[in-house]
């Protein structure tokens, strides 16, 4: 049942991860956008930066699927603990971004708490230790 649930919310995660690593790296305007950042602050330099997320968003969009795919239950256990702590990470820098408390900063938060809280629901397998 780990292998299962662990390996799914890896696969879902993974590709919400993917389109929006896509959609930052196509066009950043839209990120800027969706969060509430100001006409005036949107330089150049900011854009580049989202991109530069984008590309980094693509590493565990990229792999997860393939841990989920062929790991077995340690790694999946690894990946997900891993994945978890991503999630968490992602949550709280959108949940403290300079733009402030707006619904998509707090709505984007609470989705990447959400997928944290699934691997720690998913983690909660089969209890043996190794």
């Amino acid at each position: 049942m780990l292998i299962r649930r662990a390996a799914l919310v890896l696969r879902i995660e993974a590709m919400l991860l993917f389109f929006l690593s896509i959609a930052l790296i196509a066009n950043p305007e839209i990120a800027t956008k969706y969060l509430d950042f100001s006409p005036s602050t949107v330089t150049a330099e900011v854009k580049w930066t989202f991109r530069v997320i984008g590309v980094a968003l693509l590493l565990p969009a990229l792999l997860a699927p393939l841990v989920a795919a062929f790991a077995g239950e340690r790694g999946l256990r690894q990946a997900a603990a891993g994945m978890a702590f991503i999630s968490i990470g992602l949550g709280t820098i959108c949940f403290i971004s300079p733009v402030g408390l707006a619904l998509p900063t707090v709505t984007t938060s609470l989705v990447w708490y959400f997928f944290a809280l699934l691997y720690f629901y998913a983690l909660r397998g089969r209890g043996r230790n190794r």
